[in-house]
């Protein structure tokens, strides 16, 4: 097996000879070659904040009764056994180290085996411990939160000096309902914490665990599902032809760019800021003009739904807006695979390369395609492997070959197609 890019000694002599110079009198701390560029831009935010690497300490937030407190109420509670039969027990089982945090990047929970706890306990990483990039500086699970995306952190390029004996994965977590973030999962140890297969595995881990949550908000589901929508502007973004239809049936179409602002903005109901609307829109970051121009052109174009506005600083969805992808959602938070399949059709802006909704996308198809596994019957799965982006998903096509009866004419279908694949 080759070594991950991040442990070649080549990069760790040049990730520590940077990181020797951050405590330097005014340190160079832009440019430094061959050093990734997201872990020099969360240096410089740590250096702001903690000044010296060699001082930083990990500090508890949550002690004693307070902290099981939280425990128990946190969304993790709920889904501890499908934690740990997905990621826990695998990784615990090859001497990692697996943490569960919350929002604000406090460890919950910390497993592992007793010596590999103890060790970690020297550089306060235990449960309780704050671990956000505020408290600790460079380390996967602050800049995962940070970022809002998986990141890999190893050795010297973690922030703290107590940490360079350490390498670390990890992912957030969001609410299968609101998009909101609830957390962090992270694998923590040596070389093996930050292989090819451990961020896979904890994205694998990220959407059984909103797969899971889903099912236990039927409650709140239902009751925002009991809403009448047909009073409502409706947005269609899954599939093609993306649209607005509001309460009188006036229709407007939509450009792919505006598709993703509205659905940016319906997805982030607290309203995002010029650079958080730029960094969800444009793989390569975009202006601040560039954003004022494109919510400018939006709003005349959903002028005509009186219904609907775009509030600003931050950017805002004022009325009410139903949409395909909360359809869906609110759906399979109460079990209704039917009424969700209804709601998709296909993959949300499929030709959108922004990272916002990728994100969105992703996770609406990964929710519903799980639930479907575990418990769709063999027509919903059929219609789902029809659409084009699941042609090849052969998991599914093999859960029709099992679920359909012998003479069932998907059933051959589904064969064909696996055939054809070389399954």
């Amino acid at each position: 097996m080759s070594t991950p890019p991040l442990l070649h000694d080549d990069y760790q002599l040049i990730v520590r000879r940077a990181h020797s110079d951050l405590a330097a009198p005014n340190p160079e701390r832009r440019g430094v070659p061959g050093v990734r560029s997201t872990v020099l831009e969360s240096w410089t935010r740590s250096l702001d904040r903690l000044r010296d690497p060699s001082g930083v300490r990990a500090r508890l937030a949550y002690v004693d009764a307070q902290l099981a407190e939280v425990r128990r109420r946190h969304p993790f509670h709920s889904i501890m056994p499908l934690l740990r039969s997905h990621l826990i027990e695998p990784a615990t089982g090859a001497g990692l180290l697996v943490a569960l945090g919350d929002e604000q990047g406090c460890l919950l929970w910390v497993e592992g085996e007793r010596s590999v706890r103890e060790r970690a306990e020297s550089m306060g990483f235990v449960p309780g411990s704050d671990w956000s990039e505020d408290a600790m500086g460079t380390s996967a699970p602050g800049l995962a939160l940070q970022s809002r995306s998986a990141v890999q952190i190893s050795q010297a390029e973690h922030f703290a000096s107590d940490v360079h004996a350490w390498s670390c994965s990890a992912v957030p977590v969001t609410h299968p309902g609101t998009g909101e973030l609830i957390g962090i999962i992270d694998v923590t140890g040596g070389d093996d914490a930050v292989s090819s297969i451990v961020l896979p595995l904890l994205g694998s881990t990220a959407q059984a665990a909103a797969a899971g949550l889903s099912r236990l908000y039927r409650a709140d589901a239902a009751e925002a599902g009991d809403r009448d929508s047909a009073a409502r502007v409706c947005l269609a973004v899954s599939g093609s032809a993306p649209a607005l239809t509001g309460p009188d049936g006036a229709r407007i179409e939509l450009s792919k760019r505006h598709a993703e602002l509205l659905l940016l903005l319906h997805r982030s109901p607290a309203g995002l800021t010029n650079a958080e609307l730029a960094d969800r829109l444009w793989p390569t970051g975009g202006s601040d003009v560039t954003v004022r121009a494109e919510i400018a052109r939006l709003r005349k174009t959903i002028s005509a739904l009186s219904d609907l506005e775009v509030a600003g600083r931050p950017y805002r969805l004022v009325g009410d807006l139903d949409s395909d992808v909360d359809t869906a959602h609110r759906a399979l938070g109460q079990g209704d695979v039917e009424t969700a399949l209804e709601a998709y059709r296909g993959r949300v802006l499929p030709d959108s390369d922004a990272p916002g909704v990728r994100e969105i996308s992703g996770e609406l198809e990964a929710l519903l395609r799980e639930t479907l596994l575990q418990d769709g019957t063999w027509q919903q799965l059929w219609r789902f492997a029809r659409l084009p982006e699941n042609q090849s998903d052969t998991e599914v096509l093999m859960a029709v070959l099992r679920l359909a009866p012998p003479d069932a004419p998907e059933r051959t279908a589904a064969l064909v197609r696996l055939e054809a694949l070389g399954s």
